[in-house]
């Protein structure tokens, strides 16, 4: 994920630019900086974003990692990933990013937690983790 400030010369002078908070490619928005403001708006989950006919600048900040937001395939599976199963009987994969837990269920795309990346947070801290699977709670 990357900030991209709007630089686009419009027609009217009513049009302002903000920043936006997009994937690698620019096509999904997770969030955006309304202009003459500095709090980021992130939404649920990313929609669709079109830039086509606009210019932009990369800001030079760190964002996350794409991961956190596209976490929805199982092909999202990095080796230091733990496999957890849901309640539902799927698998889906909890990997650690510094101190923050990523998860590939659907619950966590929109709240950027579940109860997979907490309990493998909490069985973390304890100590209790063994191997590379665990079964979630149902």
């Amino acid at each position: 994920m990357k900030y991209f400030e709007e630089v686009t010369e419009w027609d009217s002078p009513n049009a302002v630019n903000h920043i936006y908070y997009l994937n690698e490619e620019k096509s999904k928005m997770v969030g955006y900086i309304k202009h003459g403001t500095k709090d980021l708006f992130k939404f649920k989950q990313p929609i669709p974003f079109y830039g086509k006919g606009r210019k932009f600048v990369e800001l030079k900040t760190k964002g996350e990692p794409d991961s956190v937001y596209f976490t929805k395939s199982e092909a999202f599976a990095p080796k230091q990933a733990i496999e957890v199963e849901g309640s539902n009987g799927k698998k889906y994969y909890v990997t650690k990013f510094g101190a923050k837990y990523m998860c590939t269920c659907p619950g966590f795309s929109f709240r950027h937690t579940c109860k997979h990346t907490n309990a493998i947070k909490e069985k973390n801290e304890q100590g209790n983790i063994k191997g590379d699977s665990i079964t979630s709670g149902r």
